[in-house]
């Protein structure tokens, strides 16, 4: 696990030798362990990385890397697990090892098969890859976004980095806010990939991968689809509920297994819920010792810590908890915003980062986390709602004209004020669009149009078009879902609505906030996560389920509660479902800390002022203290847009 930047420049220029040194630094929580400069003979192109030592932790496995001919040079984030598969093959093929580092099997792969390469990883991994054979630049993301990478084109050149903050210590780099970023990410807690909340800084997407040629031409290719399964699946097994029920197990103690893979202590994150026992169950299959870490607020019940302990005793781990106070997760609020790089309005980042801290205070430097499962096996009761509403929003949709719709939605409007979110899905129903937008959707396209005094978006952005071609660049952000959806009905003419909805998460909300979220709160700490219930295989499998083993009979996660049985306890499987639970409503109606300091941020003066309509969102704050309903979620994703 590492941080990596670099560029490339399209032309010949001096740059100063400081700049090397100042990325290295900004990106040091990011791997404390060691850090490394390479650059091409031109010195046209840098690559830099800072490692947390992890797999083969000897000097032979520092970053960069280049081949002893110095044709090839990488710099890598992340982990392949059958990188020790992949050296057998490599060295029949007669490559020699100086290390035993996954960085230099992939090194070795990129000379023996070229970029496709990649398609024989089994891991998470941004990397960055120069060849000076041809003069061509890579880079690449991971199947499902497990691991950041950002770039820009900027100042002539490509300039890339694991975190936006790296590009701000090049010259030539110039911040400028994003309308449409900022549009998106106030509907969707973070920015959709490409997109970020700057002009001309970009996130590469899950699945693919950048390529600057001799000419300087940039061209994108999505090398990753979870929609084309990478192993043959028979329907009529796909049938078979004792197949599902052995396949899925199968395929998570496999993805457990083999992220257990380190030189160093791996430990799990734990709640008491399904996902996390599950993980820690099976992790125990293949370490004699586990380190759980558990966190929780002041102000809630300790039912998390008591299902935790009750996890922890039954598979006898090393057990650790914090209870996070007020005080103490105001104090990191700066922090955490510097760390997110751009704005992640979701307020689990505080937890997370508490409990990275606390398992790097314990030893440990690595973590399982149970991501996913519920975006896979209908685990959320949102989701459960959405399946509900579904029928009835199709057949209405399909039997009421649409001019008897739109005036039903005129009509019911000024009766749902307050709700401007309800306001909103009813006008989606009544102009005939499908009803999932995606797992967050926090603020309408008619409440924006309150909170946002600024709406110029800008000219369309020839990157967003060249990665995705005539993906609508507009302010709408039921746009970016009904893209993705799109896309799935080709490649699925017959999927079902649920696996559509999993498609949509799987592209946007799952790699960009989710995934974002944990790495960037994990790596402050110097600690590296990892998702085995998005193990692409898992995925796969999952996407190609029936809907009823899904969702059966009322039950959520039916498929995944059978495959645990016999592994965790009844109780644990069947436990009401319980997201992570944080006191934002207390904070912000009565709280001490993070209420006044909203106040003081809005009415500050700063770049916001011009942007955000103030006096709606003082509004907005005195209803949420004085009355019964409750925006405390909204309030907070605008504190950290603010604090930008």
């Amino acid at each position: 696990m590492c941080g990596l930047a670099g560029y490339r420049l399209f032309h010949d220029r001096v740059v100063d030798d400081a700049v090397a040194p100042k990325l290295c630094q900004v990106l040091h929580h990011r791997g404390p362990d060691d850090e490394g400069v390479w650059r091409s003979n031109d010195t046209r192109v840098l690559l830099v990385s800072r490692r947390v030592s992890i797999v083969d932790r000897a000097s032979a496995g520092a970053q960069p890397m280049s081949d002893p001919e110095g044709q090839v040079g990488i710099a890598f984030n992340g982990e392949i697990y059958n990188y020790r598969v992949l050296r057998k093959e490599l060295q029949q093929k007669g490559y020699g090892f100086r290390s035993h580092s996954d960085t230099e099997v992939l090194l070795y792969a990129y000379k023996a098969w070229g970029i496709e390469c990649i398609k024989r990883f089994d891991g998470m991994f941004a990397c960055a890859i120069y060849d000076r054979r041809t003069n061509e630049l890579y880079l690449v993301r991971d199947r499902m976004g497990i691991k950041p990478l950002y770039f820009s084109t900027q100042g002539d050149s490509i300039s890339f980095a694991s975190e936006i903050k790296a590009l701000w210590k090049l010259p030539w780099m110039v911040k400028r806010i994003s309308m449409r970023g900022i549009s998106h990410y106030l509907t969707y807690l973070a920015t959709p990939a490409p997109m970020t909340l700057f002009e001309s800084v970009y996130k590469l997407p899950a699945g693919f991968y950048a390529k600057v040629d001799r000419n300087n031409e940039l061209t994108f290719t999505q090398w990753y689809d979870p929609l084309i399964a990478t192993t043959e699946l028979s329907s009529s097994d796909l049938n078979k509920k004792s197949y599902c029920v052995e396949m899925v197990r199968s395929l998570l103690r496999d993805a457990v297994q083999k992220r257990m893979i380190a030189d160093v202590p791996v430990g799990a994150l734990l709640s008491g819920g399904l996902d996390s026992s599950l993980v820690v169950a099976l992790m125990r299959e293949h370490s004699e010792q586990v380190k759980t870490f558990t966190v929780a607020f002041d102000q809630d019940p300790c039912e998390d810590r008591v299902w935790a302990r009750k996890v922890a005793k039954r598979y006898n781990t090393d057990h650790h908890e914090l209870i996070i106070s007020e005080k103490e997760a105001f104090s990191f609020f700066e922090k955490m915003a510097y760390h997110q790089d751009e704005p992640l309005g979701d307020v689990v980042c505080i937890p997370l980062y508490y409990l990275s801290k606390l398992a790097r205070d314990a030893g440990v430097k690595v973590l399982q986390v149970g991501e996913g499962a519920d975006e896979l096996f209908c685990g959320y009761p949102m989701y459960v709602d959405y399946l509900k509403m579904h029928r009835y929003w199709k057949l209405t949709q399909h039997f009421i004209p649409n001019i008897a719709r739109r005036g039903l939605f005129y009509a019911a409007r000024p009766f749902y004020d307050a709700y401007p979110n309800r306001q909103d899905l009813m006008k989606s129903w009544a102009a005939g669009r499908p009803l999932f937008w995606g797992g967050v959707r926090l603020f309408s396209e008619l409440w924006k149009e309150k909170i946002l005094s600024m709406t110029d978006h800008g000219a369309p952005d020839p990157i967003i078009e060249k990665i995705y071609p005539f993906f609508p660049q507009e302010s709408d952000s039921y746009a970016v879902a009904d893209y993705h959806r799109s896309h799935f009905y080709k490649q699925q003419p017959g999927g079902d609505f649920f696996s559509a909805m999993t498609y949509i998460e799987l592209k946007h909300r799952l790699p960009e906030l989710l995934l974002t979220r944990t790495d960037k709160m994990a790596m402050a700490a110097s600690v590296e996560t990892r998702v085995p219930f998005l193990d692409h295989k898992l995925v796969e499998f999952a996407l190609n389920l029936p809907m009823k083993f899904k969702y059966h009979r009322g039950e959520t996660k039916y498929i995944l509660k059978k495959a645990a049985e016999g592994m965790v306890p009844h109780e644990i499987i069947h436990r009401k479902k319980v997201g992570f639970s944080v006191p934002v409503t207390h904070w912000f109606k009565k709280g001490s800390y993070f209420r006044a300091h909203f106040a003081d941020m809005l009415h500050s003066k700063s770049i916001w002022q011009d942007v955000l309509n103030r006096e709606e969102i003082d509004r907005l704050l005195k209803t949420n203290e004085n009355g019964s309903v409750d925006y405390s979620y909204q309030l907070w994703a605008l504190q950290n847009l603010m604090a930008f």
